[in-house]
């Protein structure tokens, strides 16, 4: 199941019609339907092949790969990268995020963001922080561990972000501010004491 996130990401990042198969199939793949399993994951495993081999040295579209990763990453360390948060749902997590943080920002339409987040939540993957066992997290906290991620360049964050389903894009310089104001928004603490 946590690898089903992947596949998720896949449609998401670049294939609006694999998206939208992947929301007809999904009851099929995660019953463990023999063809939709090896169309899922053949798909998926060709359009890593494609954008790896268009970016071998990942100075661009390569990075389009992590999408709901930067989120995710932040929410691994901060539960110790053991079985309370396993990469997937990380990355499931993240992805959403990614999403909800792209409508805010007027980036993508709310209806792309509810149904991205409602193709994450249909295969019982979790969507919020809060699902998480050792929730709440500390916006701050999480804001520090994504300036470790590798993506991020002289101290700023960079995130991949949507323009839609299908439509992945890489952001830098993403002012942290923006992301803790958005992490408290969707259920962070936040540790900064008032002056």
């Amino acid at each position: 199941l946590a690898g089903y996130a992947e596949v998720v990401k896949y449609g998401a990042l670049g294939d609006v019609d694999f998206f939208d198969w992947l929301e007809a199939s999904a009851n099929a793949a995660l019953d463990g339907d023999e063809d939709a399993l090896v169309h899922a994951v053949a798909h998926s495993c060709r359009m890593k092949a494609a954008i790896v081999a268009r970016d071998e040295r990942e100075t661009g579209e390569r990075a389009l790969l992590n999408l709901g990763h930067t989120f995710g990453h932040a929410l691994e360390a901060e539960v110790g990268f053991g079985d309370t948060l396993l990469h997937g749902e990380a990355v499931a997590i993240g992805m959403a995020q990614a999403f909800r943080y792209s409508a805010l920002n007027g980036e993508c339409t709310e209806e792309d963001s509810d149904r991205a987040v409602a193709a994450v939540a249909h295969s019982g993957l979790p969507t919020r922080m809060g699902d998480i066992r050792n929730a709440p997290f500390d916006a701050e906290r999480l804001i520090t561990h994504m300036g470790h991620d590798k993506k991020a360049e002289g101290g700023t964050l960079t995130f991949v972000l949507v323009g839609g389903i299908g439509r992945a894009f890489v952001a830098k310089k993403v002012p942290a501010e923006s992301i803790a104001e958005f992490l408290i928004m969707d259920g962070a603490i936040s540790s900064k004491v008032a002056v």
